[in-house]
Order: C-alpha cells, then structure tokens, then sequence
C-alpha cells in the first residue's frame, strides 16, 4: 500500500516537473498573442481615433510578461531623456532569441513616434511578422508543452516500475 502511494505521488511529481518545464512555451504564446492583438487595436487607434498612448493602453486590460513589458516600457518613457534610446527592457524576458528581442524593441521605440501615417505603414508591416510569430509559437506550445507532460508522466512511471 505504501509503494502505491509512493508511485502515485511520483507520477504526479514527475507530471508537475513537466509542466513547469513546458512554461516556457505557454509563456511565448501569450505573449505573442497580446503582441498581435495590441499591434492589430493600434493599428485601427492610429487610423480612427488618435489618442493618447496612454489612454489607449488603458483601454484594453493585458496580463503576464507583455502587460510588465508595457508598464515598464511606460515608466521608463516618463522617466528617460528624449535622446535615450533604451526605452525598454527585455533582460527579465528570458524566453525570447536575440532575433525576437531586436523585432520588440524596434516595434516599441516607434511605438508614438511619426505622424499617424508612418505609424501605420511600418505597423501594418510588421503584422504579418506577428501573425507569423503569433503561429509558430502556438504550434510549439501544443507540440513541446504536451510532450513535457507526457514525458514527466511517462518519466514517473518508469520510476514506479522501478520502485516495486
């Protein structure tokens, strides 16, 4: 009896390790998510109404790695000089390659910069990146975030076929 609730206290271990080492793509897919949804709202705010950043964020409620990326984006806009070009960021976003990070900061540092028209041709440009982006990281998140929890289940198994 006690190696059976040993077992199953393994298998679920074993199970929980592979969904907190599966985080990285769930992370990647929200982020991207919010990514396309905020270019896509911004795009119609620069085309219709022409507010301020500020109340257009305010607008919308965003959550996870992206809403800490646009606060901290904000703060230090307040807080920095006109000529400072490090807006942004990105060391506490680990889950992102070096080609993503350069794709955001340029995204963020015209994010308010140009007329209205500028601003809609270079994010309406970078849409299909972030569709393309947005894509690719669902099909990783439902293919390796998956398969970490069944190999932490299928991990805990073999433990327990080992233990009796």
């Amino acid at each position: 009896m006690l190696k059976f609730i040993v077992g199953i206290a393994l298998i679920a271990f074993t199970t929980f390790c592979g969904y907190l080492l599966s985080g990285k793509y769930r992370k990647r897919k929200a982020f991207f998510r919010q990514l396309r949804g905020f270019n896509d709202r911004f795009i119609n705010e620069i085309s219709y109404f022409r507010r301020p950043i500020e109340e257009f964020v305010a607008g919308y409620p965003y959550n996870g790695d992206f809403a800490v990326l646009l606060k901290s984006f904000f703060y230090r806009l307040k807080s920095s000089s006109a000529q400072d070009k490090t807006v942004l960021e990105l060391s506490n976003v680990t889950f992102l390659s070096e080609e993503e990070m350069h794709l955001i900061e340029d995204y963020f540092l015209m994010l308010g910069k140009g007329d209205s028209l500028s601003q809609k041709n270079y994010f309406s440009s970078v849409k299909e990146k972030l569709v393309k982006l947005e894509s690719e990281t669902e099909m990783q998140a439902k293919r390796y975030g998956d398969l970490y929890i069944k190999i932490g289940f299928l991990c805990g198994l073999l433990f327990l076929i080992l233990i009796v």
